[in-house]
């Protein structure tokens, strides 16, 4: 028993890693016909096929748009290699309105894709050895708590009286009677406002994170024609240590400005034409109610500087954007949201380095 339910955990690990890497795309279409027949079906699987990997390619964003555009034809050629499967979830044969309905759900392998965008890089059609010297500082820090505050109603009550007298006069003949009645009427009007604070979030920075991510950059930069550089070689011409680097994200999302000038400053006089820089935050695992997995998400920002002439500017910018890893341990989770940091930040900026044609 023992030993299947080791391969049973395997094969799961093994199915569940592969859809990490593919994406399920559904399309319906309604293709006419004069006498419906089995050319019919190829036909308007087809049209399907080709209607699900238009919106796949619709999800690209802009700089990957671009230079799907200019590739389109390779892209194309290679379509049947990257759809894995396909699956008819509702087909209808209209005999009186000769239509022929189809809906197709298709899945198609992400990372095959992402390569071709790599092979097809200005800097992927580099020799090794003319590859341009790439280093790189992307930060992992892992949530440690978060402490939520209830909201602060404040009430304003504003009160005003009025007093109604009444005053009513009598006589016997002999003397007067005064009689006075007094009643009081109020008015109360309210209102007020709602105060919050912002969750109290405590961050760390995990090393053993750190290498695990860096190690994945590296091997796209690699796999992109760049020449990884290790950052702690900046040291030698000025920059700050990683252990000041630690502390320093630690405290806070981002570099001070006057550390990122003195990255800047190391890099150029190392002649590194290319140094990125940013962080990967990760949040608590949570377990995803529809799976019953762990679930850890991860919000990544990266930048790109390109030095040239004793002068730095900004080539690439991947804005905040978020990355989900899933897996049956919360270390396996973790570890597939931190290689799907490493895959977004840099097909986003591969995809913008290729648009401005920059090696």
């Amino acid at each position: 028993m023992k030993k299947i339910g080791v391969v049973v955990t395997i094969l799961l690990s093994f199915v569940f890693a592969s859809q990490l890497f593919a994406k399920e795309i559904k399309a319906t279409v309604t293709y006419p016909y004069k006498s419906f027949n089995s050319d019919t079906k190829k036909a308007a699987m087809e049209k399907a096929r080709k209607t699900a990997w238009k919106k796949y390619t619709m999800s690209f964003p802009m700089a990957k748009k671009t230079t799907y555009k200019e590739n389109k034809k390779e892209f194309m050629s290679q379509m049947g290699e990257f759809i894995v499967e396909e699956v008819i979830v509702q087909q209808k044969n209209d005999k009186n309105n000769k239509v022929y309905k189809l809906a197709l759900r298709i899945t198609i392998d992400d990372m095959s894709v992402n390569e071709l965008f790599v092979a097809l890089s200005a800097a992927g059609n580099q020799e090794l050895g003319e590859a341009s010297d790439f280093g790189s500082l992307f930060i992992a820090r892992i949530k440690t708590t978060a402490k939520g505050y209830d909201a602060k109603r404040v009430k304003i009550t504003d009160k005003q009286g009025v007093d109604n007298v009444t005053q009513n006069n009598a006589t016997d003949g002999n003397k007067n009677v005064d009689a006075v009645s007094v009643k009081s009427f109020s008015k109360k009007t309210t209102g007020g406002s709602t105060e919050r604070k912002r969750t109290k979030v405590t961050w760390e920075v995990d090393e053993s994170m750190n290498e695990s991510l860096t190690g994945a950059l590296n091997e796209h930069l690699a796999n992109a024609g760049f020449e990884p550089m290790d950052y702690n070689d900046l040291a030698d011409y000025g920059a700050p240590y990683m252990d000041e680097i630690y502390q320093e994200t630690t405290d806070k999302a981002t570099l001070k400005g006057r550390t990122i000038k003195a990255i800047k400053l190391a890099a150029m006089d190392a002649e590194w034409p290319f140094f990125g820089y940013g962080t990967a935050d990760l949040d608590l695992p949570k377990i995803d109610p529809a799976t019953g997995l762990f679930k850890v998400s991860a919000k990544i920002t990266y930048k790109v500087l390109m030095f040239k002439n004793g002068k730095s500017r900004t080539v690439a910018t991947v804005r905040p954007t978020q990355v989900f890893g899933m897996g049956e341990e919360e270390d396996y989770a973790t570890t597939e949201a931190l290689n799907k940091a490493a895959e977004k930040a840099m097909s986003t900026v591969l995809a913008q380095l290729q648009k401005k044609g920059i090696r």
